[in-house]
C-alpha cells in the first residue's frame, strides 16, 4: 500500500472540527484549566515546603554542602581537591571557640574560611568584607549583640580564643557582618588566613585511624564539597573515600538535609490529593470529550465513508485534546502558581521552621513542568476512550444514532409484554437521564466529588476541640521562657533553659493584678541508682513488655539492634532524666497524680515527685511508686536523698518539650533544688491575672518582650487561641479553595451534559411540540431531569461522605491531639438547595435559547 501524505489534511479537519464548536471547546478549556490549577497549587505548596524544610535544615547544619571531610592535612585535602567527580570544593580551617563570658550561652566558632566555604556556611558578611589583616574579623550580628557592640564596621571586637591547647586574648576589627541563625548548632566568628596560620598551624600528622580530641582539632583542614547531583549521597561519599584511599573510619560527614528523610503521612497526604484531583480532572475531562464526541458522531461516520481509517480518526480527536490542552494548561499553570503564593504564608505559618527561612514562594522549573506533565496526563488518559468510540464506529451506524439507543432497544424488548403507564414530564425526564447511564454516573460522580470532600473537611474543622488545644498549651493566663525554648527547630544545644531574669520576675511582681506565679526550674541531669532503687527499675521497666516495646520502636532503625542497645542500656544502668523545681501554682497543675499532692509536706524538702514512662500503648508505668526512696544529684555529683511523694506526670505546656527515650524525671520543690543545685534562674515562669486586667498586662508582657528583652517570649490564652484560630483558618481556606475548584469542575460537567443533551434532541422536542407537548411541560421534563440529578447526587455524597466521617476523618483525626470526633452530614443537607437552584436554572436558560428557533426551523434543520 502507498503511504499518503495526509498529516495536513488530518491537522486541517481537526482543526476545523475544533473551531466550529467554540461553545463546548471553552468548557473544555476552563475544565483544563481547573484542573491545572489544583495540580499547580499542590505542586508549588508542596515544592515550595520541601524547599524551605531542606533550607531549614541546611541552617541547623551550617553548610549547603552536600558532604565534608573533618580534620584533613594539607596534603589529604590536596588528594580530595583533584578528584575528577566532585562538582565544587572549598575548605575552612579550625581555630577554637570563643569563650568570652558574655557568649557563655552562645556557642561561637573561630576560623578562616575561603569565600566559597563561608558562602556554604550561610557566613559570607552581608556588610563589608571578608578578613584579610590578621586583626580583622567578620561574625553575627547574634555575636556583636552578646557582647553589647554595635553592627558597625571598624568598631572592636574583643575576644578570648580557646585552641584546645591554649587560650588567647585578641582585639579585632570588624570589616563584616551578617545575621546569625538561632537554630544554628553554633555561631562564626571569620578570621583571616594570616591569623590562623601563625595561630594555630596545620598540623602534618595525619588524624585518620589514630582519633583526634578537642586538644587536636586547631588548624585541621575541614573540607565541604558538592558531587554533579544530590541523588545517593551516602554511596557516592562511600566511593569517594575509596578513590582516595582513605580508611572507612575517615571522619566524613553527609548532610542530612540532603537524605531525603519524607515525612510519610505527608506524602500520602500529598498523593492523595493528587489522586482526587486526577479522579476529578478525568470525571469532566473525560465526559466532555465522549460528549462531544457523541455529538458529533454523524460527521466521524461521514469521514470513514470517505476512506478515513481508526488510526486517523483517533488522530483528530487527540489533536483536538492537544490543542485544548495548549489553551488550559498555561493558564492554569499561572492561575496556580498565584494560588499557592497566596496560601503559602497562610501553611507555612503553622510551621515551626518557617520562623528562619521566610514565607516565599519558590518557584522551580520542575513545579510547573511536573504540574504540566500531570494535567496533560489527565487529558490523554480521559481522551482514551472517546477516541476509541470515534474510531470503531461504522458510518451506518453514525447516520442513524440518537443518544441512548442501545438503552432504548434494550428497553423495547422489556416492555413488548408491560401495560402501557402513563406518561408525564417527570417520567420522561428519568427515562432520558436513563439513555446514557455511564454518562449521568460521570456526572453525578463529579458533582459528588466536591460535596464529599466539603463534608470532609467540614467534619476535621468543626472537630478542632478549642479548649482541648488551649489546655494543651498552657496551664495559666500567661507563661514566659526564652524564646529558644519553645522553638522546636532549635537544636538542644542552643537552648536557653534559664532565661527568666530576675529583672523580669521583680518587674512581674509590681504589675497590678497578678493572682499567683510559680516557677519552672530545670536541668538536665541523668539520675543515678543505687542497688536497690535499680533492681525496681529493672522489674518496671527493662523485664515489662510493653516497656520494652516502646523502647524497641523508639530504637528501630537501619542496622540498629535493638536488643543490644537495651541490654547495654541496663548493663550501663543509662537512663536519661531530667530534675525539675517547681512552686506550688505549678505543683497543683501535675496531671494524674498517684499519691498525694500536699504543698505543705512537699516543701519541707524531704520528699520528691517522680514521673512515669510513657508507653505505645498509652498506659502508664510508674519508676518510682510513694513511699520509696530515691537519689537526686547535681551537676557536681552531690546527692540527696528523697522519699517519693507521688508519681504524677508534669504537664506539656510546663516541661521541656525534647524528650529522650526514658526521661526518668524527678520533680522537687523550688527552694530545695536552688539549694541543691546553686543559683539558677527560672526556664519558665507561668502567672495567673484577675480578668479585669488581663488586657493591660498582655500590653506590658508584650512591651517587655519587645523592647526591654527580646530574647524572652510569651504566650496567652488570647495568644493560643488566635493560633488555634490560625490553624483553622488554614485548613479551612486550602480546603475550602480545593472545594469550590471541584464544585466549579462538577457545574461545569452538569452544564455540559444539560446544553449538549438539549441541542442533540432539539428535533426531538420539535416533533414532540409538534404533537401537542406545551412548552412549559418540556421545560418541566428537563428541570425533573436535573432534578433527578441532584437528587442521585445527594444520596451518592450523604452514603460516601457519611461513610468517609465515620472513617477517613476519625483516622485523621486520631492523629491531631486537639480533635473531638462528631458525626455529621450538614454540608451536604445545606449544600442541597443551592444545588436545587444550579439543577434548575441551567435546563430552563438552555430551553429558553433552544426556544427562540421555531418548531418548523428546528424540524427542517439536519443535525
Amino acid at each position: 500500500m502507498n503511504k499518503v501524505k495526509n498529516r495536513r489534511v488530518l491537522t486541517r479537519i481537526a482543526d476545523k472540527t475544533r473551531k466550529a464548536g467554540k461553545g463546548k471547546n471553552l468548557i473544555a478549556v476552563l475544565a483544563i484549566a481547573l484542573t491545572t490549577v489544583l495540580f499547580t497549587s499542590v505542586f508549588t505548596i508542596g515544592g515550595s515546603m520541601i524547599d524551605k524544610q531542606q533550607q531549614s535544615t541546611m541552617r541547623q547544619v551550617g553548610t549547603s554542602a552536600h558532604a565534608g571531610y573533618k580534620y584533613l592535612t594539607r596534603e589529604e585535602y590536596d588528594i580530595v581537591r583533584k578528584d575528577k567527580k566532585i562538582k565544587e570544593i572549598s575548605y575552612r580551617i579550625a581555630v577554637g571557640n570563643a569563650v568570652n563570658k558574655e557568649l557563655i550561652k552562645l556557642r561561637t566558632e573561630i576560623g578562616f574560611y575561603e569565600d566559597l566555604d563561608a558562602r556554604f556556611g550561610f557566613c559570607y558578611p552581608e556588610e563589608g568584607h571578608m578578613p584579610e589583616e590578621e586583626d580583622e574579623l567578620v561574625t553575627s550580628d547574634l555575636v556583636l549583640k552578646a557582647l553589647g557592640i554595635p553592627c558597625e564596621l571598624g568598631a572592636e571586637v574583643p575576644l578570648t580564643i580557646d585552641t584546645g591547647k591554649k587560650t588567647y586574648e585578641k582585639t579585632f576589627t570588624l570589616c563584616g557582618y551578617f545575621k546569625g541563625d538561632r537554630v544554628a548548632q553554633s555561631q562564626i566568628g571569620l578570621v583571616s588566613k594570616k591569623h590562623a596560620d601563625k595561630m594555630t598551624p596545620t598540623p602534618v600528622t595525619s588524624a585518620m585511624g589514630t582519633g583526634v580530641d578537642a586538644s587536636d582539632y586547631a588548624g585541621r583542614i575541614m573540607a565541604d564539597f558538592n558531587f554533579a547531583t544530590s541523588f545517593q549521597i551516602e554511596k557516592q561519599v562511600e566511593e569517594l573515600n575509596r578513590r582516595c584511599g582513605f580508611p572507612e573510619d575517615a571522619y566524613v560527614g553527609i548532610n542530612w538535609a540532603y537524605m531525603g528523610n519524607l515525612d510519610t503521612d505527608a506524602v500520602l497526604l500529598i498523593a492523595g490529593l493528587l489522586l482526587v484531583i486526577l479522579v476529578s480532572g478525568y470525571l469532566i475531562i473525560y465526559n466532555i470529550f465522549y460528549i462531544n464526541v457523541y455529538q458529533d458522531i454523524r460527521y466521524y461516520g461521514l469521514l470513514k465513508t470517505v476512506g478515513t481509517t481508526e488510526k486517523q480518526l483517533r488522530k483528530i480527536v487527540r489533536r483536538q485534546a492537544y490543542m485544548l490542552s495548549l489553551y488550559g494548561i498555561p493558564a492554569g499553570l499561572l492561575l496556580g502558581g498565584a494560588v499557592g503564593k497566596l496560601l503559602l504564608p497562610v501553611i507555612m505559618n503553622e510551621l515551626t521552621f518557617s520562623g528562619n527561612v521566610g514565607t516565599e514562594i519558590v518557584l522551580k522549573p520542575w513545579i510547573f513542568g511536573g504540574a504540566a506533565v500531570f494535567s496533560f496526563v489527565t487529558v490523554l488518559i480521559s481522551s482514551i476512550r472517546p477516541c476509541r468510540i470515534a474510531s470503531k464506529v461504522s458510518a451506518v451506524e453514525a447516520v442513524r444514532y440518537t443518544e441512548g439507543q442501545e438503552e432504548g432497544n434494550r428497553r423495547k424488548k422489556h416492555m413488548k409484554d408491560k401495560k402501557t403507564k402513563r406518561v408525564t414530564p417527570r417520567e420522561m425526564a428519568f427515562q432520558n437521564m436513563k439513555r446514557n447511564r455511564k454518562k449521568a454516573a460521570v456526572v453525578i460522580a463529579s458533582l459528588s466529588l466536591a460535596l464529599v470532600l466539603l463534608n470532609c473537611i467540614y467534619s476535621l474543622v468543626t472537630g478542632f476541640d478549642m479548649d482541648r488545644f488551649v489546655a494543651s498549651m498552657t496551664v495559666s493566663d500567661f507563661s514566659v521562657a526564652d524564646a529558644t525554648v519553645d522553638n522546636l527547630s532549635v537544636t538542644y544545644d542552643a537552648m536557653e533553659t534559664e532565661g527568666v531574669t530576675k529583672e523580669f520576675l521583680a518587674a512581674l511582681e509590681a504589675q497590678e493584678g497578678i493572682e499567683a506565679y510559680g516557677n519552672i526550674y530545670m536541668k538536665e541531669i541523668d539520675p543515678v541508682f543505687t542497688d536497690e532503687e535499680y533492681s525496681l527499675l529493672e522489674k518496671r521497666i527493662f523485664e515489662n513488655e510493653d516497656a520494652r516495646e516502646t523502647m524497641e520502636w523508639v530504637l528501630d532503625g537501619p542496622g540498629t539492634d535493638t536488643e543490644a542497645v537495651i541490654e547495654a542500656y541496663r548493663k550501663e544502668r543509662h537512663i536519661d532524666g531530667k530534675v525539675y523545681g517547681v512552686s506550688r501554682l505549678v505543683m497543683e497543675k501535675l496531671e494524674d497524680p498517684e499519691g498525694e499532692l500536699d504543698w505543705e509536706k512537699f516543701k519541707s524538702g524531704k520528699y520528691v515527685i517522680a514521673t512515669r514512662f510513657d508507653t505505645l500503648s498509652g498506659n502508664y508505668i510508674d519508676f518510682f511508686q510513694p513511699g520509696e526512696k530515691v537519689t537526686v544529684r547535681n551537676e557536681n555529683g552531690d546527692t540527696r536523698t528523697y522519699e517519693v511523694l507521688a508519681a504524677a506526670n508534669m504537664p506539656h505546656a510546663c516541661e521541656l518539650q525534647r524528650y529522650g527515650m526514658f526521661d526518668c524525671n524527678f520533680i522537687l520543690p523550688e527552694d530545695e533544688y536552688l539549694d541543691l543545685m546553686g543559683e539558677s534562674q527560672p526556664m519558665r515562669t507561668i502567672f495567673n491575672v484577675e480578668a479585669a486586667h488581663e488586657e493591660e498586662i498582655e500590653g506590658w508582657i508584650s512591651d517587655y518582650c519587645e523592647k526591654i528583652n527580646p530574647e524572652l517570649q510569651y504566650t496567652s490564652k488570647a495568644t493560643i487561641v488566635a493560633e488555634f484560630d490560625d490553624s483553622k483558618n488554614m485548613y479551612a481556606m486550602v480546603g475550602g479553595l480545593l472545594v469550590f475548584i471541584l464544585a466549579m469542575i462538577g457545574i461545569l460537567n452538569f452544564i455540559n451534559t444539560m446544553v449538549t443533551s438539549v441541542l442533540s434532541r432539539k428535533q426531538e422536542f420539535a416533533m414532540m411540540e409538534a404533537v401537542g407537548m406545551t412548552e412549559k411541560q418540556l421545560k418541566e421534563m428537563l428541570c425533573y431531569e436535573g432534578g433527578y440529578y441532584a437528587l442521585f447526587t445527594v444520596i451518592s455524597a450523604l452514603v460516601i461522605g457519611g461513610i468517609l466521617n465515620l472513617t477517613a476523618v476519625r483516622s485523621i483525626g486520631e492523629g491531631i491531639f486537639f480533635f473531638t470526633w462528631r458525626f455529621t452530614v450538614l454540608p451536604v443537607v445545606l449544600c442541597t438547595p443551592l444545588l436545587a437552584v444550579v439543577v434548575y436554572v441551567v435546563p430552563s436558560v438552555c430551553y429558553r435559547r433552544l426556544g427562540r428557533v421555531s418548531v418548523v426551523e428546528r424540524m427542517r434543520k439536519a443535525e
